[in-house]
């Protein structure tokens, strides 16, 4: 098995395997790292779709169940 760390952006990395002698049809398992500090935490995870089935479920507050303060 062969150890490579490869620092690309996403769209580049097969060709930097391929680059580095990574043959086409070779099975790579990765683990990636995204370095993205312009990017809103919330933004990375809307784009990922971790909570997307939040929307699916109902809705189990409502303005109505706020405390109203005495008086």
């Amino acid at each position: 098995m062969r150890h490579l760390v490869v620092e690309s952006q996403a769209g580049q990395i097969s060709a930097e395997l391929l680059r580095r002698g990574v043959a086409q049809d070779a099975i790579v398992y990765a683990v990636v790292d995204v370095v993205a500090p312009d990017v809103p935490m919330a933004a990375i995870a809307k784009a990922g779709g971790g909570f997307d089935w939040l929307d699916q479920e109902p809705e189990l507050y409502s303005d109505d169940d706020l405390v109203k303060p005495a008086g």
